[in-house]
């Protein structure tokens, strides 16, 4: 990956932010220099035993140190790291902040310390950029010292407008066969378990690409715990949410849409009607808006996650009674934890999980996340890339660039819902939200 023009060889003064997004960045900058602050392996060590970033975290440290043991390697200078001539330095100069404008070293904050590191290189005749996934340190550093700042770019993913749903034309014939027999064959290139609308002149109807590449029929009456879709795309987002061979589904749109009342009605029809799965965990991360942490709130972790359950408990609510919702969690057929519980555990066998909110987790959490998967298990990734909390996740990355690589597989479908089924005043706001009116 290069972030600059080929033959003008930069400095990179890179943050914690991108190595914990992604442990094999030291290599991505073509022939450029990377510069880690001191401040950054300080952080690095101080997120080790993190539950969900601390593999990340060791994964670097274990980088560098291969790194300083090679002969006659110096990290205070530079070592090499690629073929393309790139180095990685260790910075333990220029820790002194006094030469940075008054509002922001009045921060005294790790941001403030790389920026010193920045800005000093920068005085030093280096041409030299900060890249960050952290939005605010950008901002500082472009808008408040004038130094070049760039987000990490190398997970990010061109946006194809996939949705997960295309549109054919048929004649009346093709229409009678689909019905008749269940399937139809068809020439276009389609992803499998892509959603298809049918059209033709006197009807239409909903179909699936399967393994096979033909179009196999969604049926009208399909139901999970005595939920139907209302919509076409909440139809198809309903055959892959009850397909057994789909281990991935990825749902997406904004609030309202009825992403999480489809995922939750699935995993109910699953483990209690269908016997297909032993139990359903539902993780959310542990972002509220504003980006408050968990970690600031009063109790204990029940009464911290009080807040975060209560989404899903109310979408529970409308897809049944509190009895059923009661028996499931105490019979523990239900947990809704916190996603730092996710690192370390097998999630199986037969285990179903949502992956709740995951707009505001780095593609490295979301696969993190699928790996702990056991045997038979399966996970739903909810997601509304226009509702991120955090601000290290962009629209380009991420959940976007997990969708992104997985089309196609024979085990991940994905379904982008548009229509909102809540009332036309919450819509309304949702639509302006999506819009960046506000």
């Amino acid at each position: 990956m290069s972030h600059s023009e080929p033959g003008s060889r930069k400095t990179y003064v890179i943050d914690t932010s991108v190595l914990l997004s992604d442990p094999g960045a030291l290599t991505r900058f073509a022939e450029h220099a990377v510069v880690l602050p001191i401040v950054v392996i300080k952080e690095l060590e101080a997120k080790r035993h993190d539950p969900v970033l601390g593999h990340n975290a060791r994964t670097v440290l274990r980088a560098l140190e291969a790194l300083r043991c090679q002969p006659g390697a110096d990290l205070r200078l530079g070592v090499p790291v690629n073929d393309e001539g790139g180095t990685v330095r260790i910075e333990i100069n220029h820790v002194d902040t006094s030469a940075l404008p008054d509002a922001i070293r009045a921060e005294r904050s790790n941001d403030t310390r790389i920026l010193s590191v920045a800005d000093a290189l920068r005085r030093a005749g280096e041409d030299v950029a900060v890249v960050s996934k952290d939005l605010p340190l950008r901002l500082l550093s472009h808008g408040g010292l004038g130094i070049p700042a760039q987000e990490y770019l190398h997970e990010q993913v061109p946006d194809s407008g996939f949705t997960g749903l295309a549109e054919l034309a048929i004649s009346d014939d093709e229409l009678d066969q689909l019905y008749k027999n269940g399937s139809l064959a068809t020439t276009h290139d389609l992803h499998v378990n892509s959603g298809v609308v049918l059209t033709a002149s006197r009807a239409t109807a909903l179909g699936r690409v399967g393994r096979d590449k033909e179009i196999h029929l969604v049926r009208g009456d399909l139901e999970a715990f005595g939920l139907h879709g209302r919509s076409a795309e909440q139809r198809i987002a309903l055959s892959h949410l009850l397909d057994n061979e789909i281990g991935i589904v990825s749902l997406g749109g904004p609030a309202g849409t009825g992403k999480s009342v489809l995922a939750l009605a699935a995993a109910l029809e699953a483990v209690l009607e269908r016997r297909t799965a032993k139990r359903i965990i539902v993780f959310r991360p542990i972002i509220a808006v504003g980006g408050q942490d968990l970690g600031y709130l009063p109790g204990n972790e029940e009464e911290k996650m009080n807040p975060w359950s209560a989404a899903v408990v109310d979408a529970l609510r409308s897809i049944t009674s509190e009895e059923v919702i009661d028996e499931v969690r105490s019979r523990g057929l239900l947990e809704i934890l916190p996603l730092t519980h996710i690192r370390g555990r097998t999630l199986g066998p037969q285990t179903i999980v949502l992956l709740d909110e995951a707009q505001n987790l780095e593609r490295s959490t979301i696969l993190t996340a699928i790996t702990r998967l056991g045997e038979g298990s399966r996970i739903f990734l909810l997601h509304d890339v226009a509702q991120r909390d955090s601000l290290r996740v962009g629209r380009r990355d991420g959940i976007a660039a997990v969708v992104e690589r997985l089309k196609g597989e024979e085990l991940f479908a994905h379904m982008t819902l548009t229509r909102s089924e809540r009332s036309p005043v919450a819509a309304l706001a949702t639509r302006l939200l999506d819009d960046g009116v506000g």
